[in-house]
């Protein structure tokens, strides 16, 4: 069957009609009703019920309208590789990310994007959720932790762990826990999620283990707790990329290493299967770029 007879086939199952269809694609309605009875000659089937009102795909109609669509768009993706080899980065690019590591990490690679590619325009939306990329229309995203979903593509960019941090003048006047049983005894930096107080997470004999803490300083964001633990206001939780920076400077120290998590990893995620257009691919390059000098973790 050639592709273009299949394209016909797609628009028509698609609309249900042959004047929207041939609307659509800018031909007669006539000539894509002799395409169509001309497919189903060669193919020797019938692919649509035709009445007064509407037309109907039979069974077998339905199964190879989903196979035309997926081929057509196979062959366009592949015609836009093609064309977009030598084309400069363009359109509209969404990229989706957690707040701390989009607001650590991720500024930088959008400013050295704008300046590169001003033929891009750029919308970053930072949340929590967990952001539906196809559905939403988001054309690639950060994320921490693990990905198990195989309708996404995922490029590992660093460690993911959590590390429980205190300033020195903070444990030089109220000690250092040993166990996260004695966060009972001291002042912790809560961070709030969805206006309940988190548990810390640590390990276990039998796996990761959520501890309660408790603390006079509860916030809905974790650069205040963070702020609060350089001012040596209490002990406090933070991914390790978040705070990495301030444990090599010594303005943070380390406390319960022995109980921290691994928490997976930080991913650059897009749609799999799908063709990246020239500003996804741009994007995604500067961010493995950026990923392979950030520091990750504490030697």
């Amino acid at each position: 069957m050639r592709l273009e007879d299949m394209r016909l086939f797609a628009a028509v199952a698609a609309a249900r009609s042959f004047t929207a269809a041939a609307r659509s694609l800018g031909m007669p309605k006539q000539t894509v009703s002799r395409r169509i009875a001309e497919l189903e000659d060669s193919l020797d089937v019938r692919l649509l019920h035709r009445t007064t009102r509407r037309l109907h795909l039979t069974d077998v109609g339905a199964a190879y309208a989903e196979r035309c669509a997926e081929i057509v768009r196979h062959a366009e993706e592949a015609n836009r590789a093609v064309t977009d080899v030598a084309a400069a980065p363009r359109g509209v690019l969404r990229v989706t990310a957690d707040p701390e590591l989009g607001e650590s990490f991720l500024t930088g690679i959008v400013v050295d994007y704008a300046h590169q590619f001003p033929g891009v325009e750029i919308e970053v939306t930072l949340t929590r959720r967990r952001v539906r990329l196809i559905e939403e229309g988001f054309d690639i995203a950060l994320r921490v932790g693990w990905i198990d979903d195989s309708a996404l593509t995922a490029t590992r960019l660093g460690p993911a762990r959590v590390r429980y941090c205190a300033s020195r003048s903070y444990l030089k006047q109220r000690g250092t826990p040993r166990t996260p049983a004695e966060l009972a005894d001291h002042d912790c930096l809560i961070v709030l999620a969805d206006d309940v107080a988190m548990r810390w997470p640590f390990r276990g004999r039998k796996g990761p283990e959520l501890v309660p803490v408790t603390g006079r300083l509860r916030f809905n964001s974790v650069a205040m707790a963070h702020a609060a633990a350089l001012a040596g206001l209490g002990i406090a939780i933070f991914p390790e990329f978040l705070c990495v920076a301030d444990l090599r400077a010594r303005r943070l120290a380390a406390v319960l290493d022995d109980w921290r998590i691994d928490a997976g990893a930080v991913w650059l995620v897009h749609p799999a299967g799908r063709y990246l257009a020239a500003s996804v691919r741009a994007f995604a390059e500067l961010a493995v770029e950026a990923a392979s000098h950030w520091p990750w973790e504490q030697p």
